[in-house]
């Protein structure tokens, strides 16, 4: 009887055990949200290989989480968010997102990738991932298959590039991050060549509660650079809308005209590395990680800005803090290098739709609810002033945010230009093409700064003419 008794509690245990089990796996499942439970993160992570989850800290370190294995059983995180809930708590009326935490993964398959972990159900994507094996590029083929052997004890994944055994204790070691508040230009039109005559232009900036910011992830692996996009959190705090316009026409007479709208921004730059082998060459070489986060917008308020032949630049509504700048000259470390300049022909002597963007609110993400802001100039100095790679991932990062739909809140940019051409001339804007999604579709977000020109001159990137550019890599591409 006692044995019996003992079999009853045993099976008793085993089903509580499944359930409770299951139950977990239910809630972590959660692909909309992150399930928290007594303080803690619960993430169902899929996929195979190994990874880290880990956080940057407003001190300039970053904390390791977790690092594992994908498995049957969820995995409990505790994240520190009350360190960037107390930097960014004060009395100023801001924007704020607190980062997401990352994850960086390593696949059987030789993927690596990083991204932001919003939802509890965790998919070791590959598609956004950089391949090991050297196979694809967004640009083509990077590498070749051959059959030079690793070094000893080295991650083989049956390609191009060997990974560091300790990939991960490595990455712990090196990672860092640090904050910068800058004025950053989030819009900007450059005139060249006395091509115009006159032009007017309304430029419109709205953020809210459903602004959201994104992650955006370089990856440099000496041939290319991997650039992807993952959702962080929505803004909180107060809004902002600044529209700023042209009174009438206005006259352009100079050689050279340019208009930059400028808002102070505190973003986040994080980065690491790790070793790896490039068999094709016979040399080892890092690959080096960046990550930039918009965490807070200390522009907020409305404002009504105008411009005008005879009075200038004049608010005439300006209301919140931190106003909104307008210069003659960028606020910025550069438009990405990575960027496409989108090109139009304009005719001399009849007004014309040089530009046009309007971004809005979207359930995803996607090329007409996002915008890319450059990073400032002291971050792309500060990553630039560690190594050749970080440069190169400094040229070609930027900020990037989401509109999508929150409860009572909208959020927008509206961008338009008119011009009547004093010659023929093109306009031109560009869009940063980025990776999303586990499917790893590229979607082309626009950066909303316009040249207007012949093309007789060397400031675009690219010549409006033939439409070659200069390649981040100081060459030539179509």
């Amino acid at each position: 009887m006692v044995r019996k008794k003992s079999l009853l509690v045993v099976l008793v245990l085993i089903l509580l055990g499944g359930t409770l089990a299951g139950a977990l796996n239910y809630t972590a499942s959660n692909d909309e949200s992150v399930t928290r439970i007594l303080g803690y993160d619960v993430y169902k992570i899929e996929g195979s290989g190994n990874y880290i989850i880990y956080y940057p800290l407003p001190n300039g370190s970053v904390k390791i989480l977790k690092k594992g294995k994908p498995g049957f059983l969820p995995t409990f995180v505790k994240v520190p968010r009350r360190e960037w809930v107390k930097a960014l708590s004060n009395d100023e009326k801001a924007l704020y997102a607190p980062p997401t935490p990352l994850i960086l993964y390593v696949t059987k398959n030789g993927k690596l990738g990083i991204k932001s972990m919003t939802t509890s159900k965790i998919k070791l994507d590959e598609e956004n991932a950089l391949d090991l094996k050297g196979n694809t590029s967004p640009k083509g083929n990077i590498g070749v298959q051959t059959t030079t052997s690793c070094p000893r004890g080295w991650m083989d994944f049956g390609g191009r590039y060997c990974l560091n055994p300790q990939w991960d204790l490595q990455f712990e070691s090196t990672a860092k991050t640090k904050t910068f508040n800058e004025w950053i230009s989030v819009m900007g039109l450059k005139v060249e060549n006395n091509v115009a005559e006159k032009m007017n232009f309304d430029w419109i900036l709205v953020l809210s509660r459903s602004t959201y910011s994104y992650w955006t992830v370089g990856i440099d692996v000496g041939p290319f650079t991997l650039l992807s996009v993952s959702r962080g959190a929505h803004f909180d705090g107060w809004g902002l809308d600044v529209d700023y316009q042209s009174f009438n026409d206005l006259p352009v007479n100079s050689a050279s005209w340019e208009r930059y709208l400028n808002i102070k921004v505190e973003y986040i730059v994080a980065h690491a590395r790790v070793s790896a082998y490039d068999k094709l060459m016979g040399e080892y070489v890092d690959i080096d990680m960046a990550q930039v986060y918009p965490v807070k917008i200390h522009t907020t308020g409305k404002y009504t800005i105008w411009e005008s032949a005879t009075g200038g630049t004049y608010f005439t509504e300006s209301q919140g803090e931190n106003a909104p700048r307008i210069t003659t000259t960028p606020n910025m470390w550069g438009i990405s290098k990575e960027a496409e300049w989108r090109r139009k022909w304009l005719n001399a002597g009849s007004w014309e739709g040089a530009v046009y963007v309007r971004q809005s609110q979207s359930s995803a993400f996607s090329s007409s609810s996002s915008l890319s802001i450059p990073i400032g100039y002291a971050g792309g100095r500060y990553l630039a002033g560690i190594n050749p790679a970080l440069g190169r991932l400094a040229n070609a990062l930027s900020l990037t945010i989401g509109f999508h739909k929150y409860t009572n809140a909208f959020s927008f940019v509206e961008y338009s230009i008119q011009v009547k051409p004093r010659k023929d001339c093109y306009a031109m804007y560009s869009v940063l093409g980025v990776k999303v999604g586990s499917s790893g579709s590229k979607v082309n977000v626009p950066l909303v700064f316009s040249v207007i020109t012949d093309g007789k001159s060397p400031s675009p990137p690219c010549d409006p003419r033939t439409g070659m550019c200069a390649t981040s890599e100081g060459g030539i591409g179509g």
